[in-house]
């Protein structure tokens, strides 16, 4: 259970009268504030702040960074023999390229779920569907991001594409479970459990400090370093907001918004082939839950 949400139920507590030590032996006072919710919060602020959850915490990874890890590790992969290995950094520089991209914590991809995720007409991006463990709401948020390997040094919709080619080439299949699952030392995959930060804070000390460009970065850098990037970009503060699901706002309010920042005004459907002479956003909208990114049927990698 998140500490936010503990928080809330504090206060609901509180407006109902009920505050003050809870007794356990009359059930009475409020039931947060018992010894053994304290030490809970108590454990998850020590280890927020170990795996660079807290802001306060973590350094901002920059584009230059971004830029050495891609490549490097797009070197170390095809140089890797053993396929676990080549998995595993293969995995790593796609979570890497995707929090960066989507200003995500690097926890954060854990939480993607392939059959979930839409592919953009003429492969064009990648939009993803995802409910958060804080929101306890379902379809809480549409994001994604288009392709610019055309445009820059690397792209996360080519480098997830990557991994997940690589992925099918040694037998793993992403019709569900997540799209970033835990690969083991020995090969096995675990398709839903989900990564935790400690485990990705020493992998991400180990692959930045084996390029010579770790700086002291946690996982939570993905989300500082993603921000700054894409206010440099000239992204509006309102839509690195919205990408970054920083406001708590309603769950048609978020869809809405992440449709209009990835297809701005001015975005030619017809182009890609899709005539919306007469689509309202909210049919688009509805259309897209069908245009799986990685299903079998779907458009080749």
């Amino acid at each position: 259970m998140r500490i936010g949400i503990v928080q809330k139920l504090r206060k609901g507590f509180e407006e109902v009268g009920r505050r003050g030590p809870f007794d356990t032996s009359t059930s009475k006072g409020d039931p947060t504030r018992s010894l053994l919710v304290q030490e809970y919060i108590v454990f998850k602020h020590q280890e927020q702040g170990e795996s660079g959850f807290k802001s306060k915490n973590a350094r901002c990874i920059t584009r230059e960074q971004m830029d050495i890890l891609i490549a490097q590790m797009a070197l170390l992969i095809s140089k890797k023999k053993n396929k676990t290995i080549k998995l595993r950094l293969a995995l790593r520089r796609a979570m890497y390229s995707f929090c960066f991209s989507a200003i995500r914590r690097l926890a954060g991809a854990g939480n993607i779920h392939a059959a979930n995720t839409i592919r953009m007409p003429n492969n064009m991006g990648l939009v993803f569907n995802c409910t958060w463990d804080k929101t306890l709401r379902m379809d809480s948020q549409c994001f994604g991001f288009k392709c610019v390997s055309k445009k820059e040094p690397w792209c996360a919709h080519c480098v997830i594409d990557e991994w997940v080619n690589l992925g099918k080439k040694f037998g793993m299949k992403f019709d569900r479970g997540l799209l970033f699952p835990r690969i083991n030392y020995d090969g096995s995959i675990n398709h839903t459990k989900r990564w935790k930060s400690k485990d990705l804070w020493d992998s991400l000390k180990r692959d930045l400090k084996r390029f010579n460009i770790y700086k002291g970065e946690t996982p939570h850098s993905f989300r500082h370093g993603g921000t700054v990037n894409s206010l440099r970009k000239g992204n509006s503060l309102e839509s690195t907001m919205c990408l970054a699901y920083m406001k708590n706002i309603s769950t048609a309010r978020i869809y809405s918004k992440g449709i209009q920042h990835l297809f701005p005004t001015g975005f030619s459907w017809k182009e890609v082939g899709i005539d919306t002479t007469s689509v309202d956003e909210d049919t688009l909208a509805f259309q897209m839950q069908g245009w799986k990114a990685f299903a079998n049927e779907g458009p080749k990698l």
